[in-house]
């Protein structure tokens, strides 16, 4: 799962990420929630992501993150993981660290 870079203080563009299982098939997240912490590596603090996770396409495993202040407000590289809670069966799962870059805005 690759994370796309986003700009410091930017809120758009959102983007869209599909959750890969390590077999490589997506996950599916019909009817899940969605939630994810942000840890930024050179700190080693970490904190929730604040924009909204919406899944947009629950068969092909695919949800947009639409960044609010608290996500973007630093610059630099992070350690981003998702989890998503399902109302039944086994919950929650989480992605694996992903990397993810805040580039700095002028």
């Amino acid at each position: 799962m690759a994370l796309a870079a986003a700009v410091q203080n930017a809120l758009r563009p959102s983007q869209i990420i599909t959750w890969m299982r390590a077999d490589g098939n997506a996950e599916t997240l019909t009817s899940a929630t969605l939630t994810g912490r942000i840890r930024d590596r050179a700190t080693g603090t970490t904190r929730a992501i604040a924009g909204s996770l919406t899944v947009v396409d629950g068969a092909a495993g695919q949800f947009r993150w639409d960044y609010a202040a608290g996500d973007v407000v630093a610059a630099g590289t992070f350690d981003v993981q998702f989890v998503a809670a399902f109302a039944s069966g086994q919950t929650p799962a989480k992605t694996f660290v992903a990397q993810w870059t805040v580039g700095e805005a002028i």
